[in-house]
Parts: C-alpha cells; structure tokens; sequence
C-alpha cells in the first residue's frame, strides 16, 4: 500500500452506541513521528505520539476503519484545493471591491455578512473563522464533494420524514433506540415504564432515516452531545432546516473563495482579470424614488399573506448595478420587450453570492431551491408580500424563527411573449413564447408568478431593506 497523503481525519456517528468521535492521524516532518488526536467531536481531543512512521500510520488506518470510522470530507491544506490558496476573509474582499457611492451602502455589506455568519453559527456546531472568511465544522472545512453529497441526503432525509412523524404519532410509547441510563420518555414526555417494540413499518422507517443521519453526520461534523435522543438529530422538519441553512451557507463560500482563487492564479500569471464583486451600490436619497418604491411594495401586498408579511415595511432602499448584467439586459430587453418591475424574496445568507455572480439558474447554484413548480428558472412576483416569503423567516424558506429584518430585490425583468400555464409544468414555456406568467384561478397559483429561463432576462434594480413586526 503505497499512500502519498500524510493525514487524515477519520469520525465515527452511530447512534445506536452514542458515538460521536474523531480521530486524526498524521505523519509529522521527521517521517517518523505518528502524532494521534482522537476525542468527541466538538472537544480539543485527546493527543497522543508513536513511532515508526508511514508503516505505522497505515496500521492505525486500518484498524480505527475495520472498527467503522470513515474517511472525513475535511480539506487537508495540502495545497490540492481552493482553501489552500485563501488568505483574506472573502467578507473583506467583498467590501474592498464593491464601488460605494455612500457609508450606508458599504454598511449594508458587512451588516448583511455579520447576518449571515451569527445565523448560520447560532443555529449548528459550524463556527466562523474571521482570519480567513470560512465557516468551519468542529473538524476542519468541509470539501465540496461532501456539501454536495449532504444536501442530497438531507433531501432523502425530508422524503422520508413525514411518514416517520405519522407512524411516530400512532406509536409514541415505541422504543426506537435502547437508552443506557435515566428514564426512558416517550414522544409526550410521560415516563414509560417497559419496552415497547415498534411495528415493522415503524422500524423499517426508523432505520432508513438512522442511516441517512449517520452518513450525514459523519459528512458535516456537529457537536451532538447524546447520539442516542432523536431530538438532536434530524428527525424534525426544524432539524432539517436548520442543517440546510448550514450546508448552502458552506457552499456559498465555497463558490466565492473558488471564484477568488481563480482569479488570482490569473493575476499570478500577467492575465487581466475582473474584480470578484465588480458592483456598484448606492443609498437612494431622493423622496420620488423612495415613495414610488414604498408605494408599489404596499399597494401589491396581499392580506392573505399574513399580519406580519403586511405589517411590514420599507425601512431603505439601495441602487444596485452589476456589471455584468446590464449589456446581457440591455440585448435582451431590446429584442423581448414587455419589461415588468418584480420582486425577487432572498435569504440573508444569498445576498453576498447575488452580488458577485447576480441570480444563477437553479442547475448552476446548487443548493436549497424555493420554487419550481414552473420548472427550474428564476422566480419573480407581482405581490411584495409573495416574495417575503422566501426571505429569512418566510413560509417558503422554511428557516424558522422571526427575523425583523430582511432584504428582497426590486428587478427589472423582460418578460417579451409570456405563457400562462394550466397547472405545473417543467421546462422552459412552449416555443414562440420567452416566460411564464402564472395566473391565480388559472395556473393552480394563489399569486401571480413571473417564471423566466434566462438571466440575461433579468438586472436587479434595487436591494430593499424590510423591518418585519
């Protein structure tokens, strides 16, 4: 066995046995010296020394993974990834290259960054490490291949939940996982006093959706203090939402320090290269513009949305200009025509990636995605309070808690020949036609939406500031 890598991260996430460990292993410079750090993950570990070398790390290798450790999706800082070559906080590098017309503009970058970093850390064991602009896991960043793969698990994960919490529901005195010490509570909180075994369908969905947190676990690493209490794994619509706000804020960053590092391999090699953030944003100042915005965004609220959708209100405006939109627009709405003003609901954490790349169809921004049921292009509405849904907080986001303030897009969108479509569909609109326009008592639609396939068909306008009751 020949193994040129010289550490590595092994964890292990069995419920059943409580587990929750890592164990790291690495080949220091003098090719001898095995230095081990193992623990629960979450904690500084336990280190430990040996001899012998590569021989020996090998052996410890081979025998933590026969007893069930797996291989950790970590970035080892070899210099093989895009994490190697960071070395400014992309938050900074945002505010150095964004054109500010004003304070206040340059303010809402960093508060909309310190935002997104207390509500990603507030809500999971991930932890935001200022010196480099990374969100961290208690092990290490995670590579993307395991973002990837998380995401896609926490949508097997969401598949399979609603018929758990049903058969749950029936049988809540079941045992599901053997408790070592105290009282053994059912789903109520009563005591319960002997084993109750679970009905096959019960344990057959049970332990799908173990496996699927096990292997979840062991990707994105969490502080899990008792593996073996449900309540703290994904075995709620809460849970669930909380670790996907974790992993698409991982793979915003991801994207970013990705697009910085290619950009300075360019610059490293005399090619002329463009500013990560080439935007330009401004605070508007004048009233005519201030009480147009205000008045479209109370005149197109809809009271089926809720008091705190329609109590909202405007509380700034800021202009915002990407470069790279506005010729890709410009061609576009010359030839479509019909160019509409439409909202566009975003969470916080999305605000930093629009900025740099602009709205990227569904298949090129992987991630959580709100919306498709027109297929996967980019949604608008006419209805402010139908885009507060997919801020923070929103009923569409389904991020939980109250946040009083949020952002969404005013934009200017060439609709040209739009279609308006029976029910769902996929796909882009039938030949002859440029986008959707689902209709209310047409399109099986409560509000209209505005659905286009192309970002050339879109320049945002307008970043509004909301306060929320």
């Amino acid at each position: 066995m020949v193994t040129e890598q010289k550490k590595f991260m092994l964890i292990q996430f069995n419920s059943g046995g409580n587990n929750n460990k890592f164990y790291s292993v690495e080949l220091l410079e003098n090719q001898d010296t095995v230095e081990v750090v193992y623990g629960r993950v979450g904690s500084n570990g336990t280190k430990h020394q040996y001899g012998g070398g590569m021989k020996k790390l090998e052996s410890l290798l081979r025998t933590k993974r026969s007893k069930g450790y797996k291989d950790a999706m970590i970035e080892n800082g070899d210099g093989s990834t895009s994490v190697e070559v960071q070395k400014t906080n992309v938050i900074e590098k945002a505010l150095e290259e964004v054109s500010y017309k004003d304070e206040s503009a340059k303010e809402l970058v960093r508060t909309v960054s310190e935002k997104n970093v207390h509500k990603i850390t507030e809500a999971s064991g991930i932890t935001f490490d200022s010196s480099d602009g990374l969100f961290k896991t208690p092990l290490g960043v995670i590579q993307r291949r395991g973002v990837e793969k998380a995401i896609e698990l926490l949508a097997e994960i969401e598949e399979k939940l609603p018929e758990f919490l049903e058969l749950r529901e029936k049988e809540p005195d079941a045992t599901l996982i053997e408790q070592q010490k105290g009282q053994k509570r059912n789903a109520n909180g009563g005591v319960v006093t002997s084993k109750v075994p679970p009905s096959k369908k019960l344990e057959e969905v049970f332990c799908v959706l173990r496996t699927l947190n096990e292997e979840y676990f062991v990707i994105i690493p969490n502080r899990v203090s008792n593996a073996r209490d449900l309540g703290n794994l994904l075995f709620s619509q809460k849970a669930v939402d909380e670790q996907r706000v974790t992993c698409d804020a991982l793979l915003e960053t991801l994207n970013l320090i990705e697009d910085l590092s290619k950009r300075e391999k360019s610059s490293d090699v005399k090619v002329d290269s463009k500013p990560l953030f080439s935007v330009e944003i401004e605070t508007v100042g004048d009233e005519s513009t201030l009480n147009l915005i205000r008045g479209m965004f109370e005149l197109t609220k809809n009271s089926a949305h809720g008091y705190t959708n329609n109590s909202s209100r405007v509380l700034k405006v800021y202009r915002i200009c990407l470069d790279a939109q506005q010729k890709p627009f410009e061609e576009c709405s010359e030839k479509l025509g019909n160019v509409r003003m439409l909202w566009h609901g975003t969470r916080t954490q999305n605000l930093l990636s629009i900025m740099s790349k602009g709205l990227l169809l569904p298949d090129k921004s992987p991630g959580l995605k709100s919306g498709s049921m027109f297929g996967e292009g980019l949604y608008f509405a006419r209805q402010s309070t139908k885009s507060l849904g997919y801020c923070d907080g929103g009923y569409w986001t389904g991020s939980g808690g109250s946040t009083n303030t949020v952002y969404m897009f005013l934009a200017s969108v060439a609709m040209g020949n739009s279609f308006t479509p029976m029910g769902a569909t996929q796909g882009p609109p039938p030949l002859g036609f440029d986008s959707y326009w689902a209709m209310p008592g047409v399109s099986s639609v409560l509000n209209d939406e505005i659905i286009v396939f192309s970002s050339g068909q879109v320049r945002l306008d307008y970043i509004i500031e909301i306060q929320k009751s």
